[in-house]
């Protein structure tokens, strides 16, 4: 950790990574194994930076890795990659003031604005609550597997979620001893639940007693009120786990709704250049975008963004009965409507063994990583 120790100091890394319970990524992942890939991935761009390989004010750049770890490498991972490819690199080139995070130089001036686009609020907190379900009830060796249907009220880490989660464990455990095949758990509150053995059914209503009939639509109502379901099926194996589905419940919850990352992506771009970049210059956005892979963002997600949505024209040919098809892009893309970008660039980071980042080069030429403003695929080692 001698690039670190060099800019950090002696202290930081005694304090923040060598302590007994690390609050920073560096110091995590040091506690899972001192020779992990976080650490010897910043130990190389540090090597580089501190070796003069590209501008950068020092104490500026130790504070930012210090509290903003993971936008901070995205940043000097690109600055490295760059001034390895020829381009004279310099970090936040207009600071004091806000402006653009890189400068290249290579003939002409490249500007780039660097953004690591993670879950929105929304996605995040069910992402968050889907991993706490997991930690809590995977480990546990059963014969069953679960799928959980909650309202966003059962939040990771909420007290309402922990008492839910307790609640399937018992449940669990109680069908596990019974050799029950199926069941069904609807959860209310601590200490209000209804578990429900066998299959699911249409209630057969009794309408010959009123007041039977009363206690039977009560309960119905009350089952379908239930705003966390966990319904559980016996595999006929045993496993070494709990096999574990989670999915939204709310209003609708099997409708389907058309995904608008696409459109989030688009405001980014637009901030991202309006706020950030100068105008009548060469400016490039990087969109780090690991995270969204959770949500299977591909390269037609990208598409959408900077040149617009994509539509089918049906045309009439010849014949009666023959048509001519055509794809096209509605004039709403992110470069329609702005000339201060001329790239849009995405990354993908993997940590395999080391740490990995997937960007545009000549050897993966059909992978579209990298978009200019005439819709052409960009090699940024030939930027000039």
């Amino acid at each position: 950790m001698d690039n670190i120790q060099k800019l950090l100091g002696d202290e930081w890394v005694k304090r923040e990574v060598l302590c007994a319970e690390p609050r920073h990524p560096l110091g995590r992942w040091h506690r899972k194994s001192p020779d992990n890939p976080i650490a010897r991935y910043t130990e190389e761009l540090l090597g580089f930076i501190l070796n003069g390989g590209l501008k950068c004010d020092l104490g500026r750049l130790a504070t930012k890795l210090s509290g903003e770890f993971v936008e901070t490498l995205v940043e000097i991972g690109y600055a490295v990659f760059l001034a390895k490819q020829g381009f004279d690199v310099r970090m936040e080139p207009t600071a004091p003031k806000s402006g653009p995070d890189l400068l290249a130089v290579r003939e002409n001036e490249y500007y780039i604005e660097i953004r690591k686009v993670g879950l929105d609020e929304a996605r995040e907190e069910a992402d968050l609550a889907t991993s706490d379900i997991f930690k809590r009830l995977c480990s546990k060796p059963s014969r069953y597997a679960l799928l959980i249907s909650a309202t966003k009220e059962y939040a990771a880490h909420f007290r309402q979620l922990k008492q839910a989660v307790k609640t399937v464990a018992a449940a669990l455990e109680d069908l596990t001893k019974r050799h029950m095949q199926k069941a069904t758990l609807y959860y209310f509150g601590p200490g209000d639940y209804l578990l429900c053995e066998g299959d699911e059914k249409q209630p057969e209503f009794d309408y010959t007693d009123g007041k039977k009939l009363a206690a039977q639509l009560q309960r119905f109502e009350k089952l379908k009120g239930a705003r966390f379901v966990c319904r559980f099926e016996d595999t006929g194996n045993e496993n070494s786990q709990t096999w574990v589905a989670v999915q939204p419940l709310g209003e609708d919850p099997h409708l389907v709704k058309p995904d608008e990352t696409h459109q989030r992506l688009k405001d980014i771009l637009w901030k991202k250049s309006k706020e950030q970049l100068p105008k009548a210059s060469r400016g490039i956005v990087l969109l780090e975008i690991t995270d969204l892979q959770k949500l299977m963002v591909d390269e037609e997600t990208i598409m959408r963004a900077v040149y617009g949505d994509l539509l089918l024209v049906v045309k009439k040919a010849g014949g009666e009965e023959e048509f001519d098809t055509d794809l096209n892009r509605k004039p709403n893309g992110f470069f329609q409507k702005t000339t201060r970008v001329s790239a849009v660039v995405a990354e993908v980071a993997k940590i395999d063994g080391a740490y990995c980042v997937h960007r545009p080069s000549n050897q993966t030429p059909r992978k579209l990583v990298c978009w200019g403003g005439r819709g052409e695929n960009i090699d940024r080692s030939r930027l000039r």
